[in-house]
């Protein structure tokens, strides 16, 4: 599955889900079992709002902006070393709640990816960053700028999906995976100007979190 074509407004990724209990949920309501009525309805909702799958567009259309490629508030911008190059760290934490797909940063290719499955554990569990399921995705620009987003997943029922192949192309915005609860760092190259701090709010395919450094 492409999930870059994954448009509709529910992912596909919930579809199987959502049928079961939708059909669970008429079965009780025709029988008249109202507390698992109750209990399914409830679970099909918080379904439906974890795998919502609404479109996104950016109001910039500068060709150096970099989107956010997930959802949620940003922990903290620091410095970092990567492989003996310096890069600006920036680390965001999604919920539950927010939505889910993750989208491209820019009109760009897939460098290179690596992914890890593993354990859920909480986040805090110094052992979280060893075991728990982790996707690394790079991507290139039409320039040549390149950053790298680390995706770890946390305490959820709901793996990490990533459906993308190197060298392949994709378009600003389009779905390129799957997170529902989890932290994400977003590594960007030195010289990008960024416009963003600790505490602010992410919408991914939306946001602006920076511009690279004009040619």
């Amino acid at each position: 599955m492409s999930v870059q074509n994954d448009t509709f407004i529910l992912s596909k990724r919930g579809w199987l889900l959502s049928g079961v209990l939708g059909a669970l949920f008429l079965f009780f309501t025709m029988t008249g079992l109202h507390l698992f009525q109750f209990m399914i309805g409830a679970l099909l909702l918080a379904v439906l709002a974890i795998f919502r799958n609404p479109e996104r567009t950016t109001a910039e259309n500068e060709p150096d902006a970099i989107i956010s490629s997930v959802d949620g508030v940003v922990l903290s911008v620091e410095e970092a070393l990567v492989d003996d190059q310096k890069m600006t760290k920036v680390t965001v934490m999604n919920s539950l709640w927010d939505v889910s797909m993750l989208r491209a940063p820019y009109d760009g290719t897939v460098e290179g990816f690596k992914i890890r499955h593993g354990a859920s554990l909480p986040l805090y569990n110094p052992l979280a960053d060893t075991l728990n399921e982790k996707a690394v995705i790079s991507f290139r620009s039409q320039k040549g700028d390149e950053i790298y987003i680390e995706h770890l997943s946390e305490q959820s029922c709901f793996p990490i999906g990533i459906d993308v192949e190197k060298s392949q192309k994709f378009k600003e915005g389009s779905r390129y995976g799957f997170l529902a609860k989890g932290r994400s760092i977003i590594y960007l190259p030195e010289g990008v100007r960024l416009s963003l701090s600790p505490g602010a709010t992410l919408r991914s395919g939306e946001s602006v979190i920076g511009y690279f450094a004009a040619a």
